[in-house]
C-alpha cells in the first residue's frame, strides 16, 4: 500500500481551490520541486484522488480526493481503500 506523504494533502487542498491547474504551477506556488510535485500528483492518480482533465496534463480533485480535503477519508492505497470517517 503507498505511503502518504507530507505535501499529498497540501497538493489535493491547491487542486480543490484552484482546479484545474498545470503541475508545475502547484509546485511553484507550494514551494515544492517539480519533480516532486509530478510524483506525487501520479500517486494520487493511481490512487482516485485526482483525475487528468484533458491531454495537457492538467489535474483537478475527484470526489474522492474532496472527501480528502474535507477530512471525511483519510489517504490509503486507493479510492477502494480509502477509509471514510464516521
Amino acid at each position: 500500500m503507498p505511503q502518504s506523504h507530507p505535501a499529498d494533502e497540501r497538493i489535493l487542498e491547491f487542486f480543490e481551490a484552484n482546479p484545474p491547474e498545470y503541475v508545475p504551477i502547484v509546485a511553484n506556488r507550494l514551494g515544492i520541486h517539480v519533480r516532486y510535485a509530478e510524483r506525487r500528483v501520479e500517486t494520487l492518480v493511481e490512487q482516485g484522488l485526482l483525475e487528468p482533465v484533458s491531454n495537457e496534463v492538467i489535474y483537478t480533485t475527484t470526489e474522492a480526493g474532496e472527501q480528502v480535503v474535507a477530512g471525511e477519508a483519510t489517504i490509503g492505497g486507493g479510492a477502494a481503500e480509502i477509509t471514510l470517517d464516521d
